[in-house]
């Protein structure tokens, strides 16, 4: 399985069960990059996608995607350990946060594999980060 979450420069990424920010550009990005593979995402994520891509739409995302699909994270759980790539693209903003991504990804066996810069519709810039097994 693979991940996709949002983090701030903090590695923040919900306050007050609410996600901490949201880009047009960086949805429009992902489904380029994803090119037609399976996206699972909540409920509560699905509210931010209105274009149409390969949507599974699930709060059980986890326990159903298969091992190449991919899970955008925002207001659910993720099982790192069943993850063999990690997408982080990171807002260049710090913003309150009571949900934190702390995971020590070099102790979990991940290596940064690619980094990618691009302009967002509302952040002027966007960092992306993928990690890999």
């Amino acid at each position: 399985m693979k991940i996709i979450i949002c983090l701030d420069e903090q590695n923040g990424y919900m306050f007050n069960h609410r996600r901490q920010s949201m880009d047009r550009l960086l949805r429009q990005r992902l489904l380029s990059l994803l090119d037609g593979k399976r996206l699972w995402m909540s409920e509560y994520t699905k509210r931010q996608f209105s274009e149409e891509g390969n949507f599974s739409v699930d709060d059980e995302y986890e326990k159903k995607a298969a091992p190449d699909d991919f899970c955008f994270i925002e207001d659910k759980g993720y099982d790192i350990s069943r993850c063999d790539e990690i997408w982080i693209f990171r807002w260049n903003r710090k913003y309150p946060y009571d949900k934190m991504f702390d995971e020590d990804l070099e102790k979990e066996g991940f290596r940064l594999d690619e980094t990618q810069t691009f302009v967002g519709s509302s952040h002027e810039e966007i960092g992306l980060e993928i990690y890999k097994k």
